[in-house]
């Protein structure tokens, strides 16, 4: 069973980072680059090909959008999915950290308001697995770092890292023999290096 998580492209910028905004002109491009390469042979490596059976996305516009780019060459319908929603507040803040890389780490409580996001990114990846088992397809989902990020320290069990991700990368989660595997982490073989932003 495969789940590719694809960060939404790059939004307009806006007053006070409103999470929830339209595409910028160059994340039209890059949702545009991506469409163009699902909807020909695209390929994870030499042996596999990244096939999608269905369509979910955030609410927010900027996944919205990018969603519709997605769809469109591959005739699928995007069904909007709320657990995808990025969350609220800087995730960055609220992990746990250290004085120095391996150094053991603090003991320091994680908030409630991070306890809630974690529990709906876990409620977001059940809801696309239990879509995936029930067509047997690999299920793509357009949403948002902050989500992508914390479904893989669900995964992983640990709250103690932080990922960097790219607008419009994918990040595939496969299960199979009873454990997840975390196949790709912003891959982006779809977009020339101009079109690579954070």
């Amino acid at each position: 069973m495969k789940i590719y998580l694809v960060r939404h492209g790059q939004p307009q910028a806006t007053p006070g980072r409103r999470r929830d905004a339209s595409l910028s002109p160059l994340g039209h491009t890059q949702a545009g680059h991506l469409a163009k390469w699902l909807a020909g042979d695209a390929r994870l490596d030499g042996d596999t090909s990244l096939s999608v059976g269905s369509v979910v996305t955030s609410p927010l516009t900027q996944a919205r959008e990018t969603a519709e780019y997605v769809c469109a060459p591959l005739g699928l319908p995007a069904r909007v999915q709320h657990t995808l929603t990025e969350a609220d507040f800087p995730l960055s803040g609220e992990l746990p950290s250290s004085t120095a890389p391996f150094a053991r780490r603090r003991g320091r409580l994680l908030s409630e308001r991070y306890l809630d996001f974690r529990a709906q990114a876990r409620t977001a990846l059940a809801e696309l697995t239990r879509c995936a088992e029930e067509s047997g397809r690999p299920v793509l989902a357009v949403t948002h770092s902050g989500l992508i990020s914390t479904v893989v320290r669900a995964v992983a069990e640990s709250d103690t890292f932080h990922l960097t991700l790219y607008h419009c990368g994918i990040t595939a989660l496969d299960w199979s023999d009873g454990r997840w595997r975390l196949s790709h982490v912003n891959l982006w073989d779809h977009l020339p290096v101009p079109l690579r932003t954070t």
